[in-house]
């Protein structure tokens, strides 16, 4: 009879230990504990090997001992937690020195903990297993952090950059264009006729209409294009390195991948169209990233308002070129 198999669950990952010590006994000693225990290791001698591989590796915890042959274990437990790379690491020094001021010194310069020696291996795992409470709640708070701050410039419903970020990103984008007179080309882009599809399918679907476009402009930027939801159901594209011809051919796609992709939504799939305006820099009276938005919401409205389904590009009425004004 066929016995099924058990299905292999993943593994998480191991929580590495690093033994920074040059006796080969004590070193040995240490790893062989740890690994009865299911930690993972990683063994040093020195420690200017220690500052190559602790940098190259991965790891959690390290044991360093204070009397290193070629360094005070103390400095590189200071250059560890100087580094913002290991700022969820845990640090335990071990000492053969049983002297209160050493190891002040030593938890002023980072050490989190101190093991004396001769050590007894309860004492040891012990302290690792406080040591790995702490790099895991760290862990933990960071990656909550992370989570927290992709929120916080996110938009819910598309899952492109929110309004604020954009405003932040195009402030900065345009100050480096202006800076090393680079050009910067930006794109406000308008569903056709929105209005109508939620006042006759919903914003149920309306929200489908919205979610689908979004998905279309993302993939087709560039990694280093910048699309966001701005509001409603306009959105904008920043481009940068990109001058106003080559920015009115990659609105002209969007336009024409729109018009010709049914959207899928709940209710089956609908013809959508979008209006675009084009504005750019440098080359005209454009004196911040608010007025340039301001000549691309120009070009839009005469998108909108010229036939929808069009790309429009900023023009004198819009913005005074520089090569205009010398002329």
């Amino acid at each position: 009879m066929l016995v099924a198999a058990r299905p292999v669950m993943p593994q998480a990952t191991p929580f590495i230990v690093a033994v920074v010590d040059d006796d080969l006994a004590i070193r040995r000693l240490v790893s062989l504990y740890l690994k009865r225990s299911g930690y993972g290791t990683l063994e040093c001698t020195t420690g200017e090997e220690a500052r190559k591989r602790l940098v190259e590796s991965p790891w959690d915890l390290a044991i360093l001992d204070r009397r290193l042959p070629d360094m005070d274990g103390v400095v590189l437990c200071q250059e560890l937690k100087s580094n913002p790379a290991f700022r969820a690491r845990y640090i335990i020094m071990l000492t053969g020195d049983d002297e209160q001021a050493d190891k002040v010194e030593g938890l002023e310069l980072g050490a989190d903990d101190y093991i004396t020696k001769p050590f007894q291996s309860p004492e040891l795992l012990a302290r690792v297993r406080a040591g790995k409470r702490i790099v895991d709640l760290q862990k933990e708070l960071i990656e909550t952090n992370r989570r927290l701050e992709l929120l916080s410039i996110t938009d819910g419903l598309t899952k492109l950059h929110n309004h604020r970020f954009f405003q932040d990103e195009l402030a900065r984008a345009f100050e480096e264009s202006a800076r090393y007179e680079r050009p910067l080309s930006l794109a406000m882009i308008d569903i056709d006729f929105f209005k109508k599809v939620n006042d006759t399918y919903g914003h149920a679907v309306g929200d489908d209409v919205l979610k689908r476009v979004a998905v279309l402009y993302r993939d087709s930027v560039r990694s280093t294009d910048l699309v966001a939801r701005y509001g409603g159901e306009e959105f904008a594209v920043m481009m940068p390195e990109t001058a106003l011809a080559d920015a009115i051919t990659f609105a002209e796609k969007i336009r024409n991948m729109v018009e010709s992709t049914p959207i899928e939504t709940q209710s089956g799939p609908l013809s959508i169209t979008v209006s675009l305006g084009v504005a750019s820099v440098p080359g005209t009276k454009i004196n911040s990233s608010k007025e340039l938005i301001v000549a691309a919401d120009k070009a839009l409205y005469r998108a909108k308002h010229g036939g929808r389904n069009q790309v429009q590009a900023e023009r004198r009425q819009d913005v005074n070129r520089k090569t205009e004004k010398s002329a």
